[in-house]
């Protein structure tokens, strides 16, 4: 058996619940409108566009900033370089100096035992020339004998006074190379200072680049934002700005346009006199929307007002949620 029903066909006005205005995140001349007034748009839709070539020129101009800022960084690093090189230079000449030093010392102490043992024999001989001299004025030995001792003790002397000499050298070795070791030491420790300089330039760099990184980011932000988008989906319910005006940031009295929210409306018709007693709170309610087409939108009555108006009863609305 076929189901009977009873169906009352009216129209009204759609009345949305939520209102959301459009303001303006940035200023600037108003350059283009995407939208018309009762359009339905759907979020992310772009509405308004704003002359962007003054916030492109500050961009511009603070991506050059940062270009800048990431030479210095590159520059600053390559001295880092060079220091690191350099200090690696003055630690190699230090530990050859300090090498120098050791082997000067070590030659101090050779001389050294070489001019004790020099005055060891020097004293060996001349004890045996005083021998040999007693011997001769006795003339128990000849007098050749006594000459070839007496040559022994000046090849003695000699031997001593080559050695001391010697020794005097190595103990002036031993002064340069301690003075060497001081000079190095000097350059590492100012190549150090130097490594400790450049590394503090760098992160001098690093910061700077990353604080314009930031104030780019901000631009293009900015930037981004002269083209306005639809926050949330809706129908366009008024748009009192016009090409070419300007555009005040955050200015709320005078909004760019106004979405009206469509995910929940009231629907207020009117029912003709003779159909009223038919409709009752709680029914369920197909609405039709221009702007949605042929798309049925489900609902109830919420609010029934049983007042004639001419030859029509108001009826307080249908409401979709």
């Amino acid at each position: 058996k076929p189901e009977l029903r009873s169906t009352v066909v009216s129209s009204g006005e759609v009345r949305p619940i939520q209102f959301q205005n459009i303001t303006s995140e940035v200023q600037g001349r108003i350059e283009e409108i995407f939208v018309q007034e009762g359009q339905l748009v759907q979020k992310g839709a772009p509405l308004v566009r704003l002359d962007p070539n003054q916030l492109e020129s500050s961009t511009d101009a603070q991506l050059a900033a940062l270009q800048t800022a990431q030479n210095d960084i590159r520059s600053t690093e390559s001295q880092v370089a060079a220091a690191n090189n350099q200090l690696a230079q003055a630690q190699q000449q230090l530990n050859i100096a300090q090498v120098a030093v050791d082997n000067a010392r070590q030659g101090v102490v050779t001389a050294q035992t070489e001019v004790d043992r020099a005055e060891v024999e020097l004293n060996a001989a001349n004890r045996e020339l005083r021998r040999n001299e007693q011997l001769l004025e006795s003339g128990v030995i000849a007098r050749s004998e006594f000459d070839s001792a007496r040559d022994r003790v000046e090849n003695a002397r000699v031997s001593l006074n080559t050695a001391k000499a010697r020794l005097e050298s190595q103990r002036i070795s031993v002064r340069d190379a301690t003075a060497r070791v001081n000079q190095q030491q000097i350059a590492v420790r100012d190549a150090r200072r130097a490594v400790d300089t450049a590394n503090i330039n760098v992160r001098s760099s690093q910061s700077r680049a990353d604080q314009q990184a930031a104030v780019l980011r901000g631009q293009r932000n900015q930037r981004d934002k002269t083209l306005q988008i639809a926050p949330i989906s809706g129908v366009i319910a008024e748009i009192p700005s016009r090409v070419g005006t300007f555009a005040v940031a955050g200015l709320s009295t005078t909004p760019l346009m106004t979405i009206a929210d469509m995910s929940t409306i009231n629907v207020e018709v009117k029912v003709d006199e003779t159909e009223i007693d038919r409709v009752s709170v709680g029914q369920p309610a197909k609405i039709k929307v221009d702007a949605f087409g042929d798309a049925e939108i489900e609902g109830e009555v919420t609010q029934k007002t049983p007042l004639a108006v001419g030859k029509s009863q108001t009826s307080g609305g249908l409401s979709r949620s």
